[in-house]
């Protein structure tokens, strides 16, 4: 991931308790068999289980609420199993569904013990108890079988996400930003794949077992007794539920999703409102996100978003809305218009009424606001919409307009963040618009279908030359637009003014300066334990040159793979590039290290330094460091640091001093004497103190 886990999910750990409760419904929701269609509950857990692992949950804790939320779902779904079988049908075949059957043999051929295997196979694990019921399973066999199998899931998933979070941390080390980077957006697209092909194969199975399930319910003789005493509210649930009819059943889903994706909105938009943990995870991977650009990633990030740029959206929509003119299909018209116009007034009237400030590392010029991202509302609203138009006219399958509507409103989200033109709750809260208005769309579209059919009237032969033609030359010009996309940029990256301090102790006791340092991911390791006091980076690097330090080298794939080939052949390499860190969000602008009679990189003195904006009154800048020293490899593929950093703080102190390139030194208690771990999970202590020293 390109964060922590408890700074890419602040939700989680800014609810305390209440995030076992999340987890746990989660849980419960999967085994459940028609919510478990589109709730990964199996990720939330394995997330949560990650979580443990940074120390925001604690793992008997998480597995309780986990095992009873799995064990939940499995009652739930034994019940509708019940319910399903009193109301088979000739219209129901579950024998039709591969996952059905699967779940079926599995009972059929292990019994109770199939409960707790199915907990392990993914879409099969919901189906499960449901398929006991239809079996005819007894009751009290069902449940002592369901309790045993809430526990295996629940211990195993949450050890399974504590395992993949501590080998998250332990990759860190030897793999280079843009690498973390890159996994981190392959797992988010295989993640959506997964969950739209997984709703795809699962929802006919669902539908059908609801209908039998609605059916039983109809014709159960104490619900019969209640709709005769109740007959006007018995009939509008019989009319909101009927398939028939165009304000039934389909107005019923479509109204529910849309009150669902409106909740949803209104908890973003309040979390940014009142959520400051949010907000400073907002700044803080902006800043992190900064030290992943590079030239080649911007240029590809600014193309892609010109797809939400909107002269390429109204090209586009210009031309679709050509295109179903000639097909007469005046209802995907209709839903196309309403969706992008609604969309496009709504975050017009939020950006003006949140009026938030556009992040101040971004790479182009923008003016409106920053909350909601327009592009990432319009990669929903408008391509979302195109997707769904593809699949109605069966010029693609349901799929297949799934995961292009999912992947390109991904892609369009991260390139609004990479170029750090929105925050993370600007985009999450533009897609959610965005999905609000295709609904609306989408409900539209079918109630005027509905209600006024498909027109039959064939288009005359001068609009089928016209409408192709002039669709594809609104297409060139939307292409041109994409290759050709720029727009001003803000070339020198802005920089907090300097500010003159007096007293450094003050200064740290403020929490302006903080004084420890964290990894890639976010977790806190190695104390500031030096301050230098430089006229500018050109002097330190040249003290410390003389004092025997040597400049490492940036970490890049070939520094870092001349640096794996040093540590595998034990050869010298004096510039090996260092693990970034991470201080006040940002990655260490200098790193140094000194070589070792063993004159390997296994074994080697090192410190990173950031350039800090604090000056003092004589016009020396601060930059605070940490420094440690690698003793050796854990498993032959990661640095050992000696545990005490201590050590390697007065090394390097003693080292300035004997160039007489230190004019005075000082112990400054920055805090109370601590242990801590460092990136690879090695062990260090410290006295809390850091050496302030001033070079000459």
């Amino acid at each position: 991931m390109p964060h922590s886990l408890d700074q890419i999910l602040p939700s989680l750990e800014a609810l305390g308790l209440w995030s076992y409760w999340i987890i746990g419904l989660a849980s419960m929701l999967e085994a459940f068999f028609v919510t478990g269609v589109f709730v990964p509950g199996t990720l939330v857990v394995d997330a949560g289980g990650a979580l443990v692992q940074q120390g925001v949950l604690d793992f008997f804790d998480l597995a309780w609420f986990v095992a009873v939320g799995s064990i939940l779902g499995g009652e739930l779904g034994f019940w509708a199993g019940v319910w399903a079988r009193r109301g088979i049908n000739t219209r129901w075949h579950p024998e039709k569904s591969p996952r059905y059957q699967q779940a079926e043999r599995l009972f059929r051929r292990h019994g109770g013990l199939a409960l707790v295997l199915g907990r392990f196979l993914g879409p099969v694990s919901g189906l499960v108890p449901f398929a006991a019921a239809v079996a005819g399973m007894e009751r009290r066999r069902f449940v002592m079988w369901n309790i045993a199998s809430g526990f295996p899931y629940a211990l195993g998933h949450v050890a399974f996400g504590y395992f993949l979070g501590d080998v998250i941390t332990r990759i860190g080390p030897i793999a280079t930003r843009l690498a973390v980077f890159a996994a981190a957006v392959l797992v988010v697209l295989a993640v959506l794949w997964w969950l739209v092909i997984r709703i795809e194969r699962m929802l006919p199975f669902v539908l059908s077992i609801l209908r039998s399930i609605m059916q039983a319910v109809a014709t159960n003789s104490d619900v019969a007794a209640w709709a005769r005493r109740h007959p006007s509210l018995a009939g509008f649930i019989a009319h909101r539920f009927d398939p028939s009819r165009p304000s039934g059943l389909t107005a019923t889903l479509l109204g529910a999703a849309i009150v669902y994706v409106l909740v949803i909105w209104i908890g973003s938009a309040l979390d940014v409102l009142m959520a400051e943990p949010i907000v400073q995870a907002d700044t803080r991977l902006a800043n992190l996100i900064h030290a992943f650009w590079s030239p080649w990633l911007l240029r590809i990030a600014a193309h892609v978003t010109a797809l939400g740029d909107w002269r390429v959206v109204a090209s586009l929509m210009l031309a679709a809305l050509a295109l179903l003119w000639l097909r007469r299909r005046p209802d995907l018209m209709l839903g196309l218009v309403t969706s992008v116009a609604g969309n496009v007034v709504t975050v017009a009237l939020l950006k003006r009424a949140f009026e938030r400030p556009r992040p101040e590392l971004a790479w182009f010029v923008e003016t409106s606001g920053s909350f909601p991202s327009g592009h990432a509302a319009i990669s929903v609203a408008f391509y979302g919409w195109l997707a769904f138009v593809a699949w109605r006219l069966r010029l693609i399958g349901p799929i297949m307009a799934g995961l292009l509507a999912a992947t390109l409103a991904f892609v369009i989200g991260l390139s609004r963040l990479y170029l750090i033109e929105h925050y993370l709750t600007d985009v999450l809260n533009g897609w959610l618009v965005g999905a609000l208005w295709l609904l609306i769309g989408v409900a539209l579209a079918q109630w005027w279908r509905e209600t006024r059919g498909a027109s039959e009237a064939a288009a005359g032969r001068s609009l089928r030359i016209a409408a192709p033609g002039f669709a594809v030359l609104l297409g060139l010009f939307a292409g041109w637009q994409i290759v050709a996309y720029d727009k001003a940029r803000n070339i020198v990256v802005p920089r907090a003014a300097d500010e003159t301090v007096t007293d450094i102790a003050a200064l740290f006791a403020s929490g302006k300066a903080p004084n420890t340092t964290e990894s890639i991911i976010g977790t806190p390791l190695e104390p500031v334990n030096v301050i230098v006091l430089a006229r500018d980076a050109a002097a330190l690097q040249a003290a410390m040159s003389r004092a025997g330090w040597t400049r490492t080298e940036k970490p890049t794939l070939g520094t870092l793979a001349r640096a794996g080939w040093a540590l595998m052949t034990r050869l010298e390499d004096d510039t090996a590039p260092v693990t970034p860190y991470f201080w006040h969000g940002l990655p260490n602008d200098l790193a140094f290290q000194k070589p070792t009679p063993d004159k390997t990189v296994r074994k080697r003195h090192h410190v990173r330094l950031w350039r800090t904006r604090f000056v003092t009154p004589d016009g020396l800048r601060l930059f605070v460091g940490a420094a440690s020293f690698d003793d050796g490899l854990d498993w032959q593929l990661l640095h050992h640091i000696d545990p005490n950093v201590d050590a390697e703080r007065d090394t390097l102190i003693t080292d300035l001093e004997k160039t007489g390139a230190v004019a005075t030194r000082e112990m400054l208690q920055l805090s109370p004497a601590r242990l801590g771990r460092s990136v690879a999970g090695d062990p260090w202590f410290t006295d809390g103190h850091a050496a302030v020293v001033t070079l000459r």
